[in-house]
């Protein structure tokens, strides 16, 4: 134990004593994502608030349709020919042209169907978005028109989810994704540098001759590389509860994180603990086969992958089978999104925590291994 305990406090002195390196790994991820979360926010609101009215011109507008088209949309009255107006629709320069049949209102309650035309330009975005609210508002009269039967025309408020509902979808979609990718690019700040900078620059020979044993030289590493990216992490998840306001300030959901209580915030704390501890296992592994930083910034790539996909999977997967809780990385990504849904299950993360600790031996044993190979840490053919 003193030995795993020496080598610990060997990683810390050489991250802690480096300001510039505590600023770039641990302060600044969160200070940019808060930014970037924070500036999306707001170039998005700015979008919705900038969105131009759409321009249409209405040949043989009805009595019964203008109070709702005009609601909508910027209608034209200018004398101007179809063709023309077609034109301009190619251009961009108009979205719509409607041309309604004489007496509309009339034919509406005879045995006759009218046809209404509505042209438009699908190549331009600002065209089909306003043919799509136009074929709306056609649908929506036409209803009104052939009314069989109403769907929540009363005054009682028919959508039962509360502000908390809403806020705790977002982040069981978002946080598992963002949060997986930023403890895997604090892990490789931190290790690739720790075992394959020190193979480049010769000074790992120095660590393997003294006596402290080859695994609890690898368990050292590894633990002392996991503190150093779990403070990475926290610092980025910090950052992004913090921008998640701004970001998702266009959207009327009643934000709030009062809905998860302390068995929430250890839960997730020990699930990123285990993933942290299983990525650094991992990527010490790729670090000490590489045989200079370069080289295992390469090898990771697969990783990055295999990180992304597992993220991507746990925001489509609802009720995950407890076989999908035995997959490293994975099982993090849906406990995360289960417990930031308010589903978090007992089972489920002993499943999650055991498999990550048991990952991490087996490749905390595999990095011994590595360690006592004169081929693999001298880089000897």
């Amino acid at each position: 134990m003193k030995a795993v305990l020496t080598i610990i406090k060997k990683e810390f002195r050489r991250f802690f004593g480096d300001k510039r390196l505590i600023f770039t790994t641990i302060l600044l991820p969160g200070i940019v994502l808060f930014a970037v979360y924070s500036a999306l926010g707001a170039v998005f609101a700015n979008l919705m608030q900038d969105t131009a009215v759409p321009a249409a011109y209405v040949r043989n507008m009805p009595d019964s349709m203008s109070q709702k088209i005009g609601a909508v949309f910027d209608v034209r009255a200018d004398d101007v020919s179809d063709e023309d107006v077609k034109s301009m629709i190619s251009e961009g320069d108009v979205q719509l042209l409607v041309v309604f049949p004489e007496n509309f209102d009339d034919l509406t309650v005879a045995v006759d169907v009218p046809e209404v035309s509505v042209y438009y330009n699908s190549a331009e975005t600002a065209s089909a978005t306003a043919y799509s609210l136009m074929v709306a508002l056609l649908d929506a009269h036409e209803q009104d028109i052939a009314n069989v039967f109403d769907i929540n025309s009363g005054s009682d408020v028919y959508d039962l989810a509360d502000g908390s509902d809403v806020s705790m979808t977002v982040l069981s979609m978002v946080v598992p994704m963002v949060l997986i990718m930023l403890l895997l690019s604090g892990c490789v700040a931190v290790v690739l540098e720790s075992i394959a900078g020190e193979k480049e620059r010769g000074t790992i020979a120095t660590i393997l001759v003294t006596p402290v044993g080859r695994g609890k030289l690898a368990v050292g590493k590894i633990l002392a590389l996991s503190v150093v990216a779990v403070l990475s992490g926290i610092s980025s998840f910090i950052g992004l509860i913090a921008s998640l306001p701004n970001l998702l300030g266009g959207m009327d959901v009643g934000f709030s994180l009062a809905v998860y209580g302390a068995a929430d915030y250890i839960g997730l704390f020990l699930v990123v603990i285990s993933t942290v501890l299983v990525l650094v296992s991992l990527l010490a592994i790729i670090s000490a086969y590489a045989k200079s930083v370069k080289e295992a910034n390469g090898l990771i790539a697969p990783v990055m992958i295999i990180a992304v996909i597992c993220s991507l999977v746990s925001m489509f997967v609802t009720a995950p089978p407890l076989g999908l809780y035995f997959i490293p990385v994975l099982n993090s990504a849906l406990c995360i999104s289960a417990i930031m849904s308010g589903a978090f299950g007992v089972v489920p993360f002993l499943i999650t925590a055991g498999v990550n600790i048991a990952c991490t031996a087996l490749l905390a044993v595999l990095l011994g291994v590595m360690f006592n190979s004169e081929r693999i840490m001298f880089n000897r053919a």
